[in-house]
């Protein structure tokens, strides 16, 4: 049984009761090669859709060497290394290999010590599976006061053992959650089932050990929003897909992390701690019996996710603006307008299959008025759902256009 983990001063929901008026009563975790046309095709395809924010500038041409430091990188699923230029994308490649080598130094070919923490940012953002490493230190080497090398070393919190110990844990628990996937080409019900999953099966606690790392997740089911994120990137990225770490701030400047993730090949968001009902709410508010599932941050675009959330990235991401895969979309759950008989028939779909929540989703702020106009003032939602107890709970979310209601 999942136990929530009240969080003070979270209110995202307003809950409520309507009352009727005069009613009656074996993979490897590590991939650290490959092939090099396929970095180039990669780069040279989004080269042509932002030309602004990639590698290839005119300024900037790749030698050899560099290529082959760079044909190191996973670059289908590295998005902040495609937006960092050359010189940024070389410190990347050996910081990268340094972490995944779990190497002790590593004398870095610049000796440009601005360039470092962008790359290693860069790197943490793009690679769950480096769960060992916290931060970095860099030590300049100088002679007659020039600088003539540069040595980055990773911090590790494990040991050798350890860390090989856990990569195995990993690989299988993840493995486990991959087999369970649908058999499908649509990327859009991959990304829903791996939302539900990490949801379900993970419960929201500060206090958690290992919580700003995949190990929280996959060997102890308990983290925190950079857990949630870390492993839904892992995850998407061992079904093919491509998918980031969003890092930034919520409500009141709170730090948070979410994901980015390319759904038929269109760039969504999505955020799976704010998708855990039981992080929302806590167990301590008085509230309905909740799903365990929230949906309002599954596929959403760049707009509606600035409604609630402040990005602070080291480089510029893509625009999302399609809602084609957005959750509410796929699921015939998206309101233009106030629809009574569309309405009427999804409560009866939703009774007939025996759930416990509908929710309906609204494009904007007018026809969520009218919407809750419609059902809750002139509560038209009891035509709707038969209630022998004369009241109908619901949440209502204002800053996502959506309302809940229990049957």
């Amino acid at each position: 049984m999942k136990k929530a983990i009240l969080l003070l001063g979270m209110t995202i929901f307003t809950v409520g009761i309507l009352f009727l008026r005069n009613a009656d009563a074996d993979t490897v975790l590590i991939k650290q090669q490959v092939q090099l046309d396929k970095l180039i095709k990669d780069t040279e395809e989004l080269q042509k859709e932002e030309p602004e924010t990639l590698i290839g500038t005119q300024s900037e041409e790749a030698t050899e060497q560099d290529i082959t430091i760079l044909a190191e990188v996973e670059s289908a699923s590295c998005i902040t290394f495609l937006r960092l230029s050359l010189e940024e994308q070389k410190v990347y490649a050996e910081i990268l290999s340094s972490l995944l080598g779990l190497e002790k130094e590593t004398t870095l070919s610049t000796k440009d010590t601005s360039l470092i923490d962008k790359a290693f940012q860069c790197v943490m953002l793009d690679h769950p599976e480096i769960f060992y490493v916290d931060g970095y230190k860099y030590t300049e080497y100088s002679s007659n006061e020039v600088v003539e090398k540069v040595v980055f070393a990773g911090n590790y919190i494990y040991d050798t053992d350890e860390i090989r110990s856990r990569q195995e844990k990993i690989v299988d628990a993840a493995a486990q959650i991959v087999a369970g996937a649908p058999d499908t080409e649509d990327e859009y019900e991959k990304v829903k089932y791996v939302y539900e999953t990490i949801i379900q099966n993970t419960e929201y606690d500060t206090a958690s050990v290992d919580n700003q790392n995949i190990c929280s997740v996959f060997l102890n089911g308990r983290s925190v929003c950079q857990g949630y994120a870390k492993a839904l990137q892992y995850l998407l990225r061992e079904m093919g897909m491509d998918a980031a770490l969003v890092t930034g701030t919520v409500r009141e400047g709170d730090g948070h992390a979410w994901n980015l993730v390319s759904v038929n090949d269109s760039w969504y968001y999505l955020d799976a701690t704010w998708g855990d009902a039981f992080y929302l709410f806590g167990e301590e508010q008085k509230q309905p019996q909740t799903s365990s599932v929230n949906y309002d941050y599954l596929c959403v675009t760049t707009k509606q996710i600035e409604q609630t959330h402040v990005m602070n990235m080291p480089v510029t991401l893509p625009e999302c603006t399609s809602l084609s895969d957005n959750y509410y979309v796929r699921e015939g759950l998206y309101f233009e307008q106030y629809e009574e008989t569309r309405i009427q028939e999804l409560f009866a779909k939703a009774a007939e299959e025996g759930k416990e929540t509908i929710t309906l989703k609204c494009s904007d702020s007018i026809v969520y008025d009218s919407v809750c106009t419609e059902l809750l003032g002139n509560q038209k939602i009891f035509d709707f759902i038969k209630t022998g107890e004369g009241s109908i709970a619901y949440t209502d979310n204002e800053e996502q256009y959506s309302i809940t209601f229990w049957l």
